[in-house]
């Protein structure tokens, strides 16, 4: 489904415009016009996703790829150095932190409330919201770990929300998504129109919360495996275990529309990739097993795949991001029936749930290949079927710590371009083996962000002491 982004703007734009801007009565002349109390909550959610949630997530969340370790910068100017090094510009955190919390949470908690007010049978609304909210404040901490959770939105009462700790966000993410769940069990009035990611889709977004609840039962289960038996119930739920599901904001190929990432190569070099190249922790992974990928997400030099290592910054034989990755309509993934997959994978051979490793890790490779079919990417049937009939393809026969290793690397593989999901995913699991970026300002592979001065500077309730930025997170071993 094409989702034209700019066309919801301009609804909300000349939607609150009609609503604000009749007076046919005396009795209106003492209402603030721009309280538009009974606006559609729906207009809400296109700039809940565009410029709340995706923007930073293309923009300045997007150098989390050189984190990663899949992407290296083969240019050695400007924000480039700094990120790959580890030193932070403020800008990319205050930026982050302003439109997860200002634009997105804040215009969630409107959502929320102008549902409440004029529509209160309407529980799909607020289970949207419910499950953006999760989402959001799940990116949030995963970048700076302790943050407001509990306080966050409650602006009026709690202006300087106190911190909670990174376990009381992910333990309340579980509560709240299980909120957001039972808000869509049953069918009521929904956001549709304004709905960029499922149009709508019932059955879609409660897969979507569920898969999102797996994610953050993974991380707690990391330091805390009692939560087995939540993952079991999860893993019996509907989830995105198929691409038909993947929750993703599509970018379309027309002016004003197209994914950041390509505006900024299309406004600075002409559409052509001179800044990002490969990642050497993950081109040695695709190259030892003849991936089909690298062609999907790479240029070859010379027939082969060369990754570059962190903190060097040479074009010269290093392989670019290929422009089937970034391109005018490259998505930014929120949840990936790949990443669902190895999930459950990796939760059967901890012990964790029942069922069958293989069938799972067979799958998120199938879905993981599958995913660019019908674009410039696509990979050739003959490659997919010579890949998985490959011993990369199978772990069944492969000793414990084996078949948990291959289910993590291909996690990381099928990650590619999902910085903070990929990010994430080694703090979890150490997999694959990162380097210190050559010239790094820090001892130790950076695990967070820095909660951004102008919050520290106008909230008596945030931390003093902040943690170094090579500090584990909570949800680490």
């Amino acid at each position: 489904m094409e989702k034209n982004i700019i066309k919801f703007v301009s609804i909300l734009f000349i939607s609150v415009s009609f609503l604000t801007g009749c007076e046919d009565n005396i009795e209106d002349i003492n209402t603030d016009p721009l309280s538009a109390t009974v606006i559609d909550p729906g207009l809400l959610m296109p700039e809940i996703l565009v410029s709340g949630i995706s923007s930073s997530r293309t923009i300045e969340e997007n150098f989390i790829n050189m984190h990663a370790q899949q992407w290296s910068a083969i240019v050695g100017w400007g924000a480039f150095v700094g990120v790959e090094r580890y030193s932070i510009h403020p800008v990319i955190t205050d930026n982050i932190w302003f439109f997860h919390y200002t634009t997105a949470l804040r215009n969630l908690q409107q959502m929320r409330i102008l549902t409440e007010d004029n529509n209160p049978d309407a529980t799909n609304i607020i289970g949207q919201a419910n499950i953006l909210e999760a989402f959001v404040f799940l990116n949030l901490t995963q970048m700076f770990g302790d943050i407001p959770f509990s306080e966050a939105l409650n602006v009026v009462d709690l202006p300087n929300p106190n911190f909670d700790t990174q376990e009381e966000v992910l333990r309340g993410l579980v509560e709240l998504l299980d909120e957001g769940v039972a808000n869509l069990i049953n069918p009521t009035d929904i956001v549709t129109d304004g709905d960029l990611l499922y149009g709508g889709d019932r059955d879609s977004w409660i897969r979507f919360g569920n898969s999102l609840k797996l994610r953050v039962l993974m991380l707690i289960a990391n330091v805390d495996p009692s939560v087995a038996s939540e993952i079991q119930n999860t893993a019996n739920q509907p989830l995105i275990i198929s691409n038909e599901f993947v929750a993703k904001l599509d970018f379309i190929d027309s002016s004003g529309n197209e994914n950041p990432i390509w505006k900024m190569l299309d406004a600075f070099n002409g559409g052509v990739n001179g800044f990002w190249g490969a990642g050497i922790a993950l081109v040695d992974i695709m190259n030892a097993s003849n991936d089909p990928r690298r062609d999907t997400y790479f240029d070859d030099v010379n027939g082969e795949y060369v990754g570059q290592h962190q903190g060097v910054f040479s074009s010269e034989g290093i392989s670019p991001v290929s422009l089937n990755i970034i391109n005018p309509e490259m998505p930014d993934i929120y949840a990936s029936a790949s990443e669902t997959n190895f999930y459950l994978a990796e939760a059967v051979l901890k012990g964790w749930i029942n069922g069958n490793a293989n069938t799972f890790y067979q799958a998120g490779i199938e879905s993981s290949l599958d995913f660019y079919d019908g674009t410039e990417g696509e990979i050739l049937s003959i490659d997919k079927i010579i890949f998985m009939n490959s011993p990369r393809a199978t772990i069944a026969g492969d000793d414990l710590e084996t078949a948990i290793r291959e289910v993590q690397e291909e996690l990381y593989v099928s990650n590619f371009s999902r910085g903070l999901a990929a990010w994430t995913n080694w703090r979890r699991n150490k997999v694959p083996d990162f380097e210190l970026p050559v010239g790094a300002v820090l001892n130790s592979i950076i695990r967070r962000y820095q909660v951004p001065l102008t919050e520290l500077t106008t909230n008596p309730n945030a931390p003093t002491n902040l943690p170094p930025l090579d500090q584990h997170m909570w949800f680490e071993k």
